[in-house]
Order: C-alpha cells, then structure tokens, then sequence
C-alpha cells in the first residue's frame, strides 16, 4: 500500500509506501522524509498501485484518527483549484496552527447558564420569520441581512441557529475581528451554553485542540470565530453567518489566499445550508448583487427601541491652529460627556506617537532600513519601528545624513492623543486600544471589561473600536482623521472610508442618552464623508456604483493581481513583462492588464515588489493560463509570483 503525502509548500502530492501494520486514514499526519529532511505531511489519499520506480516509507504517523474530515478535504481541493496554490498549502490552512503531535488535551467543561430572551421588534420579527421558513424548508437560500448599527442583528442570528440547531444541524457565525468575540461569545453564551465553540488565533494551542476536536466529535455544534473558522469541521452545517460581512479581514494575504466568505459560500452550498451576510455598511458588491437579485436583500432600518442614530457634524482640520490635532468643537464635547459622567470613544487609524521623523535643516526622512516606508516613532518604547516588518531603532540625537540637531517628529498617532488628552482632562480615566497595548494575552478583554465597567472615560482606538462593540453610556464618538483611508492608492478608498465612519458613528448613542460624533476632515466636501455622516447608505452606493461602472472595477469585473517579489526590481519588472506577454497571447478575452509597475508599497521585508492587474468578466477561463504561467516561472527559476483571486489590497 501506498500513500499520497501533501506538504504546506507550492509541490504536488508526493508517494510514499505504507509501512505494515501501519493504520492509516486520509487526514491524518505523517512524519516522512523530504529532501533529505523530516517534515510533517497529511494523508492525502491511500493508493494500492504506484507507478513511481522508488518510494520512501512514512516515518511515523502523528495521529490516531483524522484531524479533518473529508468535507474540508473536498473543501481544500476547491481552495487549490479556485486560488491556484498546491493541495498542500489548502489543507494545511485548514487544520488549526495550534495542533501539535498527540498533545490532544481535552479540559473539562463548564456549562453555562440560560439568558433571557429579549422581545424582538417588528421589524426583527419579519426578518427572522423569513430566515425561519428558509430554514424549515431546507432550501439553502444566500440573504443580505442590512441593518443599521444597533438594529439588533444579533439577536437575530441567535434565533436562527437556535433553529438550526433544534433540527440537529450545526451552525457558524464568524465575526471579523477578535475584539468581537468576546462580547458576542458572552452574549450567546447565556443562552445556548455549553454547545458553543469558540475559534480565533489568540486561543492558547490547547485551547485550539479542545475546541477543533470537540466540533470535529460532533460535542459542540455552535461555532464562532474569527476568519479560519469558517474551516469549522462540523459535520452537518445548516447556517453560516458573516457578520460585518464588508470587511477586510476576511481575506487572507498569505497563500492560499482565500476570502472566508467565498469559503462560507462554497460551503453553504455543500451542505445546501443557508448563509447570511449582515452589515450596516454592505460591501459594494453585496449589494449590488442583492439589488440584482442574487442574494435575498433583508433590510432593519431602525434601531431597536427607538433609539435614534447619533446626530454627526463635520470639523474641518483646515482650521485647526495649535498643533492639538483635535479641534474645539470636539474637545468642548469631550468636556461635556465627563462633566455628565458619560464615555467617549476617539478612532484614529494610526498608532504610534508620530508617524514622520525627519531633518529640518536637509530634508533627510528616517525610512525603514527593509521596507519602502517611514519609520514611525513610538514614544513610550522610545524607538522608531516599521509597521510592515517589525524593523526597530533607536531615534538618534543627531542626523545621520547631514549631523544637524534638527530632528523633528510630525504627524499623530493614537499614542499622542492619548498624551494630548491627558494633559487636557487630567481627571479623566484616559486608555488607548490599538495593537501596542493589546499584545499581551487577556489585555484586549481586560480593557473591554473595565470600559463596559465605566472604569474608563475616554477610549481611543485604531479599527478595533469601530466594529461592532456595544456600550449603552457611550454618547460620543470622535473620529480624529476622516482621510486617512482616503489617501490610499485604491479603488476601495472611498468605500473604507464610509465604512469607518459609519461603524464607529455607530458605537454612540445605544441608550435613551442618545449620542453624537464628530468627524474631524481636511476633505469635508468628499461625498464618503458626507454621506457618512449623514448615515445614508443609499446614496454613496449610487455615488459609488457609478465610479465602478464607469471605470469597469468590482462588481463589473473581477480583479486578478499578480505579485513578482525579488531583490532585483529590474529583473521583477523583465519577469512581469514576460508574464504579461504570456497572458495576451494565450488569453484574448480580459477587459485589461494593468501593468507591469511598481506596487504603491514597492518593498517589504528586504524584497522589491512589481504587479501586474488582470481586470477580467470571469476567473475561470483564465486560471488554466495562470497555471501554466506558475509552472513555467518555476521551471525557469525566475522568483516567486503571487496570485491573488479578487483581492482586497492594491497596496
């Protein structure tokens, strides 16, 4: 007997013989011998012939059963047809990071308490009456759920997998972000107790193994997690949600590069299973294709308890003097929320102290040393540290380029609001939320716990406070930098930049208090800032759909990126043009081919970056010629190219 063994590498299966006695299952893991190294492989699939001369013999085996079932293998094939990258890489995606040999430890359980039910709305009521008979009637139907924040989404996805669920079905819910599963695991766990699962990258590897082996042995039904929970090996699925389902996130940017809602789709469709897409703010192309028809449009346009959507206003930072980086009319709120014992949230989408240092007398920029950007300075570490590649230095006294005592740090970042606001409200409980301050384990629930405690006065945050959090005593949202966002070299500038405003808008005003936000501009006039703040989706989806059309960008086309990375850029943009004569004499049928150029971000991590964009009507066609091209940039040593099936990046 013989057995194919994939790898987490761009190689086709390889064939080894199966050792007798051996007992052995596809799924499970294997230590063999590959190129002259032991290196962990799964069980592809058993063969009884082989037309190989000469095989290796497989080491050991790491498993007693299967750490994947054979729905995420036929799962994993698909990835590897529809993102172009080997079996291998697939399927060591799907099984969780954190799955180690035979350290399968299964903690005891701690069963939760029953919650209360709350009374659902009208409108609520409509929507889940819909998802129901969808449900009852098995017909695997795909729904946009649009509803504006604090409509009660929720509550509805709550009910519907209590359906699911009482037709002993399984269900996943995936949130966007880790900063969501701790008040939507707490929210559910009231309720359905101990059939919850929780999957997201800051579970310790025990914790990952408990979980994946208890939804794997059919204990817990209820998954929730962040965007690898979609791999969720539930055997019988009825319901996947995607909360926030316009976000980012959800794509990956490391082989395969896949989208877990394209996943979830492909999934649902598996297991005839409905799939729900909710947001306040739809991606262009949901909507689009629910306007179309394509996807059942579910609409909440109100708040749950009459609660009134905050009242926004616009603060032109063109008139700002001072240096504060935060105008009168936001600090005059400010001081309002804490004289009436209230809280405010402050989003910034940038951390740091200063995200420019530079020389006054010549110019000189302080850049990081591996990538083509600014080193940005945080104060508190005393150092200058790139972003992208984790580079750090130590700021100098004198300039390196021409010995000048004129260093200068400018911009802002979370980490001087938080200065500027300490030296303004002295009294206040000020605390930053962005990715310095949560590093360590527990710290992100630890501050969300002392917020929702009124242990903390004012919050600033990167995008980690705009989704999807639920604070009744917040009246007041700042939001320091509208434009950010916007300055991006991408088709999707203006569709992040309303998303943003719009879901941390939505953070304020979730109690009889009502709320407000002020939205601090250079660009007031831009109608995604308008819009914004007028909370009207409906009108930047016109404003938007027409820049698409008129453009041939998503959804009227699909977008394929193709990434040549190296340490030479003259021979990365020879290989691009080597690609790009490839596709148009094999392929005549895409819209355009963009390229090749520099990508905006042209270096990271020490290797220059060219691509090339393929605007096309549909993938398929073209796959089979990208394929080719893959193998034949292998076979001539040329470097790597990545493939990137719609990406979400242009950067």
């Amino acid at each position: 007997m013989f057995a194919d063994i994939v790898f987490n590498r761009p190689i086709p299966p390889l064939t080894y013989g199966i050792p007798s006695g051996m007992n052995l299952k596809p799924g499970m893991r294997v230590r063999v011998d590959l190129r002259n190294s032991e290196t962990s492989g799964i069980v592809y699939r058993l063969l009884e012939h082989t037309d190989c001369s000469y095989t290796k013999s497989i080491k050991e085996v790491l498993d007693s059963e299967p750490v994947i079932n054979e729905d995420l293998m036929i799962t994993a094939e698909w990835m590897a047809h529809y993102y172009l990258c080997s079996i291998g890489e697939s399927l060591w995606t799907v099984i969780p990071k954190g799955i180690r040999k035979r350290n399968k430890i299964i903690a005891p359980e701690t069963p939760l308490g029953q919650g209360d039910e709350f009374d659902l709305t009208p409108e609520q009521e409509k929507v889940f009456q819909t998802l129901k008979r969808a449900v009852d009637e098995n017909r695997g139907d795909r729904f946009l759920l649009y509803g504006v924040t604090g409509s009660g989404k929720t509550e509805i996805y709550l009910r519907i997998i209590h359906e699911v669920i009482k037709r002993g079905e399984g269900a996943i819910l995936l949130v966007p972000e880790i900063s969501l599963t701790p008040q939507t695991v707490r929210y559910f766990s009231r309720r359905v107790g101990d059939e919850l699962a929780i999957l997201h990258s800051r579970l310790t590897p025990a914790e990952k193994i408990n979980e994946w082996y208890r939804i794997l042995s059919g204990k817990k039904r209820i998954v929730i997690g962040a965007r690898s929970a979609v791999f969720a090996p539930l055997g019988n699925i009825g319901m996947i949600i995607i909360d926030e389902e316009h976000e980012t996130s959800y794509k990956s940017e490391e082989t395969p590069r896949y989208n877990a809602k394209s996943v979830a789709f492909y999934r649902a469709k598996r297991h005839n299973a409905s799939l729900i897409l909710g947001s306040a703010t739809p991606s262009i192309e949901s909507y689009y294709h629910a306007k179309l028809k394509g996807l059942h449009l579910l609409h909440l346009p109100h708040r749950v308890l009459n609660q009134k959507l905050p009242k926004a206003s616009i603060s032109d930072l063109r008139k700002v003097r001072g240096g504060t980086f935060i105008a009168a009319p936001l600090f005059t709120a400010i001081e309002k929320r804490l004289q009436r014992e209230e809280q405010v949230i402050l989003f910034l989408n940038r951390r740091g102290f200063s995200p420019h240092v530079y020389c006054e007398s010549c110019g000189h920029v302080f850049r990081c040393k591996h990538c083509d950007i600014t080193l940005t300075y945080h104060k508190k570490d005393r150092n200058l540290s790139c972003h992208y590649c984790g580079y750090v230095e130590t700021p100098p006294d004198l300039c390196p380029n021409c010995g000048a005592e004129t260093i200068s740090f400018s911009g802002f970042g979370t980490e001087k609001i938080e200065r500027v606001l300490k030296d303004h409200f002295p009294g206040a409980i000020t605390v930053r939320m962005d990715r310095d301050t949560v590093r360590k384990r527990g710290s992100l629930a630890q501050i969300l716990n002392a917020f929702s405690k009124r242990q903390i006065d004012i919050l600033i945050g990167t995008q980690i406070v705009s989704k999807g959090l639920h604070f009744p005593n917040v009246t007041l949202v700042g939001v320091l930098n509208a434009d950010i966002p916007l300055n991006f070299p991408d088709f999707r500038s203006a569709e992040r930049t309303f998303n943003l405003i719009t879901q941390v808008s939505g953070r304020a005003g979730r109690s009889e208090k009502g709320g407000a936000v002020i939205i601090q501009t250079y660009n007031p006039a831009h109608y995604a800032i308008q819009t914004a703040k007028n909370q009207d989706y409906e009108e930047f989806f016109t404003r938007e759909i027409k820049f698409r059309q008129a453009l041939v960008y998503p959804p009227f086309c699909r977008i394929i990126r193709l990434v040549f990375r190296g340490t030479d850029p003259d021979a990365l943009l020879a290989s691009g043009e080597r690609a790009a004569t490839f596709i148009r004499e094999r392929f005549d049928e895409y819209i355009s081919l963009l390229g090749p150029t520099h990508c905006p971000l042209s270096r990271i991590k020490n290797n220059y970056r060219v691509h090339l964009i393929l605007k096309v009507r549909e993938t398929a066609s073209v796959k089979k010629a990208l394929g080719e091209l893959q193998e034949l940039m292998r076979s001539k040593g040329e470097g790597y190219m990545e493939i990137d099936i719609d990406p979400i990046s242009m950067l």
